[in-house]
C-alpha cells in the first residue's frame, strides 16, 4: 500500500486534519482516510477518524480518485494536485510500501 500523507485545514471539522491516500495493491483500489490533527506535541490517534473509505461503501473498488477528490471538497479539505499525481502513479506501476510526506502546498518534505 502506498501513503501519501499531508496535513491540511478542513472547514467542515474547523480544525486541521491528516490526510492520508493511496494505492492499495492487495484490493486493487485507492483509499483515503481523513485523521483528527492532533495539537502540536501530540501523537496522532489513529481511532480518532473524520472520514475512512473503509466505512464509505461508495468508495469499494475504486479505480479513480474523482470520487475521493469529491469527498475532499465536501469535507472542506484542500488537497495539491502533487499528491492525486502520485496516487496514480503508484497504480500505474502498483507500488507497496511506500510513505511520502507532504507540505500544505504538495512538496514533498521529510517525515514529521
Amino acid at each position: 500500500m502506498s501513503q501519501h500523507i499531508i496535513t491540511v485545514p478542513c472547514t467542515k471539522l474547523g480544525a486541521p486534519v491528516r490526510v492520508q491516500l493511496g494505492w492499495d495493491k492487495p484490493m486493487s483500489e485507492f483509499y483515503l482516510v481523513v485523521f483528527v490533527e492532533p495539537p502540536t506535541g501530540q501523537e496522532l490517534d489513529d481511532t480518532k477518524i473524520f472520514y475512512s473509505s473503509l466505512d464509505d461503501r461508495q468508495a469499494d473498488g475504486q479505480q479513480d480518485l474523482g470520487y475521493f477528490k469529491g469527498v475532499a471538497v465536501q469535507l472542506g479539505c484542500v488537497v495539491p494536485e502533487a499528491l492525486w499525481r502520485a496516487a496514480y502513479q503508484d497504480r500505474e506501476f502498483n507500488v507497496v510500501n511506500k510513505v511520502s510526506y507532504y507540505s500544505p502546498t504538495g512538496e514533498t518534505v521529510e517525515p514529521f
